[in-house]
């Protein structure tokens, strides 16, 4: 039996339960009875009843697939072989400007992108991302904010109306020169190949008359046909088509370049959906990289947060002390002390996953577990509240290695591949100080000063100069500004 089947037969049994309030405690402090398994059906009310869950994945849900992640000691950025590329360093394969210069180097390297696991076998969704299909299906779900471009959470069957990529997806081609978009099965034989591929879209006789072709276009002029030949006067025209009556611009995938601004829809959506969200899950990623790096603090903060990932997550961009009113809801309940999750599932990601999907939606049959099911308790068996852990009397080394955690222990479960921050990984988050870098939506250039934040916005920033003028045609006036001052925070 599937994860999907499993869930269905579940799902139309699900009664009503009222919902979770903060401070979302995971224990009951005045009772004994406080271990993983109670602390585990804790976390899985937080999310029973919940109609509008707001989803945030990093690279660590598609690392199961067989997918690398960019920035780690294995990661596409350090195995990435420059020299032969002619890059002169592993940002460039994904920078704007010299993907325009010359974009054969990223297509000599984008089969690695689009089949990762060498030969011709795409890669499949692992359950995480069903996981997510599975809710929209029970109408849980509200959106899914990605921060990679595998494109695996559409595969596994969330609707395109569900889904907002941060920086863009490998599921579809734009042409730089006439902006028309191709599925990616239209350029994968170029990408087996390592050629760049071009837009063989027909250009209009206007514009015909006055092209000229230019020297790397990659066109090769083509046979024509007799009008006898072929199926049809369509079909005959589409194989006369010679460089002149094509397009020929390059190909380049929806995903966002270094240089190139983020869609709109960012921001967009999110405005909308922070009317609505009930609860935040947070999977595979550290929060570190703008826009999702903010999310955690536009959203009302009444609502449980859920992080699951294998270690700690401390983001960077939290709210500095003082300036509570210029992120999210002013008139939110400030009851986390010292911690940004309401429960930290530390492990790997399917399995913590697969135990929520099986918790979540509870089959009521009397039928007998399968193997994977069997699985699953055996790990949700094997986890432990980091609480115990530090607490108890053993003699190895797992004690102490927990022991630099700066989030409340009772509030951390640990499943199979939970890591804990290194001492030196540690201290660097202790000691490193943030400072908001912000450009001004108006002008576009760096805010130096103090930064004018609009409160009802999404990421919209406005320097000294451009604030009298701007901010009252922003929205006819309507919005408000919190004046911060540009400082650093711990």
């Amino acid at each position: 039996i599937t994860l999907v089947e499993m869930v269905k037969q579940g799902a139309s049994k699900r009664r009503s339960v009222p919902l979770a309030t903060p401070p979302f405690l995971l224990n009951d402090k005045t009772s004994k009875n406080h271990d993983f398994a109670s602390s585990f059906q804790r976390v899985i009310e937080l999310l029973q009843g919940r109609k509008n869950i707001v989803v945030l994945l990093g690279a660590g849900i598609s690392v199961s697939c067989g997918i690398p992640d960019f920035r780690s000691s294995s990661g596409l950025y350090a195995t990435l072989d420059t020299e032969e590329l002619n890059l002169s360093c592993p940002e460039d394969l994904f920078d704007k400007e010299f993907f325009l210069q010359d974009p054969s180097p990223f297509y000599k390297f984008a089969r690695t992108l689009y089949f990762p696991l060498g030969g011709d076998k795409r890669v499949e969704p692992s359950d995480s991302h069903k996981l997510l299909a599975i809710l929209e299906q029970n109408k849980m779900l509200l959106r899914v904010y990605s921060q990679n471009i595998d494109g695996l959470e559409t595969v596994a069957g969330v609707s395109s109306k569900k889904i907002v990529y941060a920086h863009g997806n490998l599921l579809q081609a734009s042409c730089l020169k006439c902006k028309r978009k191709v599925s990616s099965e239209t350029i994968l034989p170029d990408i087996v190949q390592g050629t760049v591929p071009r837009c063989q879209a027909e250009i209009k006789k206007a514009n015909r008359r006055n092209s000229n072709t230019s020297v790397d276009s990659g066109c090769t002029t083509r046979s024509t046909r007799s009008s006898s030949q072929g199926p049809s006067q369509r079909t005959r025209k589409r194989q006369r088509l010679s460089c002149e009556d094509q397009c020929r611009g390059i190909l380049k995938p929806t995903v966002t370049f270094f240089g190139e601004t983020l869609s709109d829809t960012v921001n967009r959506t999110l405005e909308a959906d922070r009317k609505k969200v009930d609860a935040l899950v947070v999977i595979g990623t550290s929060l570190s990289v703008a826009p999702i790096s903010k999310v955690i603090d536009f959203f009302p903060r009444d609502i449980p947060r859920i992080l699951i990932n294998r270690t700690v997550v401390h983001p960077p961009n939290s709210i500095p002390k003082g300036l509570e009113c210029a992120y999210g809801d002013c008139d939110g309940p400030g009851f986390r002390d010292k911690y940004f999750f309401d429960a930290y599932l530390l492990g790997f990601c399917d399995d913590i996953t697969r135990a929520l999907a099986r918790r979540l939606f509870k089959s009521t049959s009397k039928r007998s577990q399968t193997d994977s099911e069997l699985q699953t308790e055996n790990k949700l068996q094997a986890g432990r509240l980091l609480s115990a852990v530090l607490e108890s009397d053993s003699d190895d080394d797992t004690s102490s290695e927990w022991s630099n955690e700066s989030v409340p222990a009772d509030r951390v479960l640990l499943f199979p591949g939970a890591l804990a921050t290194s001492l030196e990984g540690t201290a660097e988050i202790e000691e490193t100080e943030y400072e908001e870098i912000a450009y001004c939506d108006s002008c576009s250039e760096l805010i130096t000063g103090d930064i004018r934040k609009c409160k009802n916005c999404f990421d919209f920033d406005l320097c000294k100069t451009c604030f009298p003028r701007v901010s009252k045609k922003h929205f006819d006036g309507k919005h408000t500004f919190k004046l911060c001052k540009r400082c650093r925070w711990r």
